[in-house]
């Protein structure tokens, strides 16, 4: 397929079959370049883990014919001949490949974006018959607010590919990014989600043909992660717009991203270094920063128990959680409506690979503003050529201006700000606790004075107000127009909407937390700014 300007409705069953040959190709080429123990350590590295992967399997006739599936393939590797072991590698990588590769189908496409929304707009909200018969105007629409330079990311469609690269907290951003992407008239781009996702049976046929490829993080070996990788690599190198989380997964803890995922924010360097060696006349990607910020978040209480579980040891899949019951999304998502609760998206200023700023007519610019040659950066003796340490240490410095923007464009709204003053109080009184001993000794339940809490929140405002005004983070006019006493109402009123548990409730002049593991989860969101040092000072 010789065509640079390709977008997913041109995702047909001959660029599939270019695509899942590329990956192949690409994949069984390095690992030929590759020395034959290190082969032979990357093959026994992926029978162990999937054999780990199996036995954690709950359901025995599911898992048992699998498992005996392994077991032979290890005997026959311990007997091959070095030709067999190539043969069961080149297998391998080609098995994988056709589990990840994704589909697009433009009717579905046409029935998620035109028929989906306002029926499911009619669901949440029955009287509103008016708004079921228009398209485009639907409570998920009026819910949902975009921000960002649109029209200089759109210039850069016709300049090259976008690599969207969006802050994750929920299994609903996917959605959300989709609603966006389509509001905005950007094309649909290809994106991971988890396989556990696919299992949803309604979720799962619309991804299935919307352009997602299934990743299966329960694979932790090195052979699974290089096809996967490929796969991004090779259809960025086709010219189809991506989407990823370069956390690698939902924020357990509510945070802002902290650490990204090399590998997978590697592939747009990978493909821009290979467009050059090729000549494409567009060979530039365009990575675009996006932020999701919502007043609650469907998964909190399976999301914070899990990272607290064994912290920096979690669990990492979590198979059953909020997302994989209708009930609770239902929930949510009246309930989000119906308080005219807004789920905030932040497209920021796009950047080259390498994390330079990029002007309207695509071109890279230096600190300074000026502009800069970036093909010179991978290039050795006159030559563009891969070097794997060198676009390492690049990716690096993207990741870097990444989390900056993530928090500098992290937009402040009125649950964290009542989470944070509340939690960092409890701290406060408790100087000697963490999170773990506050939870067991239970004195979080003790009341606090509503006044005094004014008093804290009053300080929390100051700080963030002045770090907005600073350029690193978002403080908005609505909750500027918001007195201490209304920002404390609304945020009270979203906590006590959805959770099973109030995650903070007022009583007469008294606050009370309910659940401090969800107040710890939405105070996380502001962690990160050194705010804590500021309130070491206050006298309670």
């Amino acid at each position: 397929m010789k065509k640079d300007d390709m977008s997913l409705f041109k995702f047909n069953a001959a660029a599939k079959k270019e695509l899942l040959e590329r990956v192949i190709s690409h994949v069984q080429l390095a690992y030929q370049n590759t020395p034959e123990n290190i082969r032979e350590e990357v093959l026994e590295e992926m029978i162990y883990w999937e054999k780990k992967r199996l036995e954690k399997m709950r359901h025995s006739w599911w898992r048992s014919p699998r498992l005996d599936f392994w077991e032979q393939y290890q005997q026959q590797y311990v007997v091959a001949p070095r030709e067999v072991r190539h043969r069961l590698l080149e297998q391998s990588i080609d098995h994988y490949a056709h589990q990840i590769v994704g589909n697009f189908s433009p009717w579905v496409h046409t029935l998620a974006t035109k028929v989906v929304p306002p029926f499911l707009n009619f669901l949440l909200n029955p009287f509103s018959f008016q708004k079921l018969i228009s398209l485009r105007s639907t409570l998920i629409n009026e819910n949902l607010i975009i921000s960002g330079n649109i029209a200089n990311i759109k210039a850069l469609l016709q300049r090259g590919t976008l690599v969207f690269v969006p802050t994750h907290v929920s299994n609903l951003d996917s959605i959300l990014l989709g609603t966006a992407l389509h509001d905005c008239d950007f094309p649909p781009a290809m994106y991971g989600a988890g396989l556990n996702l696919f299992r949803n049976k309604i979720i799962g046929f619309f991804m299935n043909h919307l352009g997602a490829y299934k990743v299966d993080r329960q694979r932790v070996h090195t052979l699974y992660k290089d096809v996967l990788k490929e796969y991004a690599t090779s259809s960025l190198e086709m010219g189809f717009h991506n989407l990823f989380f370069p956390g690698g997964t939902r924020s357990r803890s509510g945070a802002i991203e902290k650490r990204l995922k090399l590998g997978l924010l590697g592939t747009t360097l990978a493909a821009y270094v290979r467009n050059l060696i090729h000549g494409k006349r567009n060979p530039n990607l365009y990575v675009i920063p996006v932020n999701i910020n919502c007043h609650l978040t469907l998964e909190a209480e399976t999301l914070i128990h899990d990272f607290l579980a064994v912290t920096g040891k979690s669990r990492y899949i979590i198979e059953n959680d909020e997302f994989s019951k209708p009930q609770r999304v239902y929930t949510y998502l009246k309930n989000h409506m119906n308080l005219n609760s807004k789920s905030f998206i932040h497209f920021g200023d796009p950047l080259d690979p390498f994390g330079n700023r990029v002007d309207e007519t695509g071109c890279s610019l230096d600190r300074h503003g000026r502009k800069i040659d970036i093909s010179k950066y991978v290039m050795a003796q006159g030559e563009v050529k891969l070097d794997f340490d060198r676009d390492q240490n690049y990716t690096k410095e993207l990741a870097t201006t990444l989390i900056d923007v993530y928090h500098r464009h992290n937009r402040v709204l009125s649950t964290n700000l009542v989470a944070f003053a509340l939690y960092e109080m409890i701290a406060l009184r408790h100087p000697d606790f963490d999170i773990y001993r506050l939870m067991r000794s239970r004195v979080y339940h003790e009341p606090i004075e509503l006044m005094a809490f004014y008093k804290m929140l009053d300080r929390v405002v100051s700080h963030v107000r002045a770090l907005s005004e600073q350029g690193k983070i978002v403080y908005s006019q609505y909750l500027k127009s918001l007195d201490t006493q209304d920002l404390v109402s609304e945020a009270l009123k979203f906590f006590g909407s959805y959770h099973a548990r109030r995650t903070v409730y007022r009583e007469g002049d008294r606050i009370f937390v309910g659940d401090l593991l969800l107040l710890y989860y939405y105070h996380n969101r502001l962690v990160g700014y050194n705010l804590e040092d500021e309130l070491k000072d206050v006298s309670l």
